[in-house]
């Protein structure tokens, strides 16, 4: 079970982190976060941030279906944020902005 929690997990932060169009040889995998970057921390930037999050996972990884996505706190440039997802587990991730 840990592995397969911890391979979710990498699966996630690669899909989350990779900016869309950044693969060569697969440009539509990965996500739109990367045009947060910069942006005033505000509803709009909420909205765009939970709607690119369930963009890629939902194209992405299979293995699961996101009930939940929680902004926490922004410090230093750093968002921190957990997704909940179908098997009752949760990831918790940074991002930077």
């Amino acid at each position: 079970m840990k592995t397969y929690q911890a391979s979710l997990e990498e699966s996630l932060k690669r899909i989350l982190e990779t900016p869309l169009g950044s693969r060569v040889m697969l440009p539509e995998f990965g996500s739109k976060l990367y045009l947060l970057i910069d942006r005033k921390l505000d509803e709009s930037f909420k909205l765009d941030f939970y709607r690119y999050v369930a963009e890629a996972v939902e194209k992405w990884e299979k293995r699961i279906k996101i009930e939940r996505v929680v902004l926490e706190e922004v410090l230093d440039s750093k968002i921190s944020y957990t997704l909940y997802f179908t098997n009752n587990s949760s990831f918790n991730g940074v991002l930077n902005v």
